[in-house]
């Protein structure tokens, strides 16, 4: 395997940033950089005068001729670029990125376009860099890059349009024909999204807005990026990777109180190969929320949480790349069908004995309703049926998710159902129902057919006034769910899912 990495970016000796944030991630990944310095600055630009100053074109021209042959070029794996301080220096990389391509046609070469911050309106407002060079990087190292990492404004400024969120942010990655992941995206509520797009193929996640960030992050997450796609790491885990990667070592910096950015702090899945991989099967529960983790890699075991809210499920330090839940996300304003038409097909995989599992969600107007009497009246008042007293119980969860939930979420957040799931699994639904001891044992014996038991399952370490143990058995199959999505094995109910008013995706996935 090539293992040479050539990068194309700044050096700043007194700070952790740039080129520097490249090569230290690189060589801890078991890559051997080869650095070839745009600037040589004293320290970040943030703190004052940088001192040092931009290499000349010539200098950085006559190094990168020299560079050609050796053996870094000879072996190179990919090449990463980030600072350029000239439309010379720019010219100079494209001639010297095309040499290397010539020679392996499969060279990697991730390109950071570092070029401003600001509104991301689509101007060139918040440049800081000289627009000569922002307008070389568009025409001249765009166009051969295997994966863009801008920032929500250099994302906005390359494409020409605005991003103001996710949806923003995938239209503006796709008129760049090119794999991008996206930074820094505003996603609402003091939220920041990754948005990682491939053509038609999209995953985000998003993590809190933090303050007092350290300079150098987008830095580090280039690196990481470059870091995931060489170790073989699918689109669909990267955006969650990337933020929950940075949000661990910024949290961990600004607890120490560090200059720079603890990159010792990434999570190691990639570089390893042996740390867990996280998805989460959700349900709910007295207490809030009972989760059951799951690793993809199959070296740890699964892990049991509670969790009070799903604001604190989305923050969990797992990170998990896929959540699966067992409630109802999107809510029809007036109704197509006896519920959802997701439900409906539910109810058709449950035939015969099991369809009164799958509930009607209510209309979106009768979320508002605070009794039982008003959901009845609202939901009737809006073309529906009216509500059991069961369906009526889940109000406070459904606005809690409502709430929360937004389309930027769809490739990590996913709607299921257990008792589908485990008619799919079964090949039939189950002969029982599942709080009879004979429902329960059938669902265990199925669940540890697929490698999910005993522990932490039967018996479960929560009191029953917080979690009901049928709550866990329903965690562990929509857990199970969520590893089918990762695996590419799932079902989506319907095959083309309709949006609500809001946008979000109307379906159930097993």
């Amino acid at each position: 395997m090539d293992r040479s990495v050539i990068i194309l970016s700044s050096l700043v000796a007194g700070s952790l940033v740039g080129g520097g944030v490249s090569a230290h991630v690189l060589s801890r990944a078991g890559f051997i950089p080869a650095h070839v310095p745009t600037v040589i600055f004293g320290r970040h630009p943030g703190l004052g005068a940088p001192g040092g100053g931009a290499v000349s074109d010539q200098v950085f021209q006559s190094a990168l001729d020299a560079l050609l042959a050796t053996s870094a070029a000879k072996d190179c794996a990919a090449i990463l670029t980030g600072y350029f301080a000239s439309p010379g220096q720019v010219e100079a990389a494209s001639r010297f990125i095309s040499a290397l391509r010539a020679q392996s046609p499969d060279l990697v070469v991730l390109v950071d376009p570092i070029c401003g911050d600001g509104v991301p309106d689509g101007s060139a407002d918040g440049l800081y860099i000289r627009r000569d060079t922002a307008d070389a990087l568009k025409a001249r190292l765009v166009p051969l890059a295997s994966l863009l990492t801008p920032n929500a404004f250099e994302l906005a400024f390359l494409a020409g349009r605005p991003v103001a969120g996710p949806e923003g942010a995938v239209a503006a990655c796709q008129a760049l024909g090119r794999p991008v992941i996206a930074t820094s995206v505003p996603a609402g509520n003091h939220r920041l999204a990754v948005v990682a797009v491939d053509g038609k193929h999209v995953s985000s996640a998003d993590v809190p807005r933090l303050e007092g960030v350290p300079h150098g992050t987008g830095d580090l997450l280039a690196a990481e990026a470059l870091v995931a796609k060489l170790s073989g790491m699918g689109f669909d885990a990267l955006a969650a990777h990337l933020a929950g990667g940075c949000d661990r070592v910024i949290r961990a910096t600004l607890v120490a109180g560090a200059d720079d950015l603890l990159v010792e702090s990434w999570p190691n899945e990639v570089q390893t190969g042996t740390s867990p991989r996280w998805v989460l099967g959700l349900d709910g529960c007295k207490a809030g929320w009972v989760g059951l983790f799951l690793d993809v890699t199959g070296t740890a075991p699964p892990r049991l949480k509670l969790f009070s809210s799903l604001a604190e499920v989305l923050d969990a330090p797992e990170r998990p790349e896929i959540i699966t839940i067992d409630m109802p996300i999107g809510f029809e304003d007036t109704p197509t069908g006896p519920g959802r038409a997701c439900e409906r097909e539910a109810r058709q995989r449950l035939k015969p004995g099991r369809t009164s599992s799958v509930f009607s969600s209510p209309l979106r107007p009768t979320l508002a309703a605070r009794s039982y009497e008003e959901a009845r009246r609202l939901n009737r008042a809006a073309g529906g049926p009216g509500l059991s007293a069961q369906s009526y119980g889940l109000f406070a969860k459904l606005r809690e998710i409502d709430a929360l939930v937004t389309p930027a979420m769809e490739s990590r957040l996913f709607e299921t159902h257990p008792e589908v799931g485990f008619a799919v699994l079964n090949g039939a639904p189950m002969a029982y129902p599942k709080k009879t001891r004979e429902g329960r044992a059938e669902r265990l014996a199925l669940l540890a057919r697929h490698g999910m038991g005993p522990a932490p399952l039967n018996p479960h370490s929560f009191p029953k006034t917080r979690c009901a143990p049928d709550d866990v058995v329903d965690a562990a199959m929509c857990a199970l769910s969520a590893l089918r999505i990762v695996k590419g094995e799932a079902v989506s109910l319907p095959a083309n899912p309709p949006r609500d008013g809001r946008g979000l995706l109307m379906r159930i996935v097993i």
